[in-house]
């Protein structure tokens, strides 16, 4: 049982809690440089939190992600609210992290040079990760900005179209840079001290 849960949690190594905080604040100094997309944004600090669950499980992708979500409550808060706060800056960082729960298969798949399969686990976790990001923008827009609409438009409208657009826009970004990555530079998915391959499997990798 314990064993099954490390398979999932991902690994307990210093190097990786590393990673983890370095992720988290790139993620964070991420927010700071979306590109405008015509009405939509695309927006980079989604990412890294999806390389970092995918190398090194929940554990790590929840760490970073609340790690770039801490820095951006305390550094781009401007409401005096913290409900508002945690709602519009903690959240769609903190849970982007769920995304872990694909590395071993992730990994196993690009050890296996299975490409397809890892490309099936890739796409599906950017979903996931980028749909949970603005799902709380959205969940923010509505319930902290809906008086900024035009009066007689639908607010639910309104930022459906916005947040949607952002988030086909930043989904097929990040999908793309991760399987590009994958299918170049499998390696970078799989650290040495993986959780998710047995030590014979670690061994050929070294090998290879």
């Amino acid at each position: 049982m314990i064993k099954g849960a490390v398979f999932y949690m991902g690994s307990n190594s210093l190097r990786g809690w590393i990673e983890a905080i370095l992720i988290g604040v790139v993620s964070y100094l991420l927010l700071y440089v979306p590109i405008a997309v015509g009405d939509s944004f695309l927006t980079f600090s989604v990412l890294p939190i999806l390389f970092i669950g995918l190398r090194r499980g929940l554990l790590q992708g929840f760490f970073a992600g609340i790690v770039a979500g801490i820095l951006a409550l305390l550094l781009m808060s401007n409401s005096n609210d913290l409900l508002v706060n945690i709602v519009s800056q903690f959240g769609p960082l903190a849970f982007i992290g769920i995304v872990g729960f694909f590395a071993k298969f992730t990994q196993r798949t690009l050890n296996n040079k299975r490409y397809p399969n890892a490309a099936v686990n890739i796409i599906t976790a950017s979903i996931l990760g980028t749909l949970v990001f603005y799902l709380w923008k959205f969940v923010a827009s509505l319930s902290f900005n809906a008086e900024q609409v035009a009066e007689g438009s639908s607010a639910i409208s309104h930022y459906l179209k916005i947040d949607g657009l952002s988030f086909a826009v930043t989904l097929a970004a990040n999908a793309i840079v991760l399987l590009l990555l994958a299918k170049f530079l499998p390696k970078f998915f799989i650290p040495k001290d993986t959780p998710f391959l047995s030590r014979k499997e670690k061994s050929k990798l070294l090998n290879d």
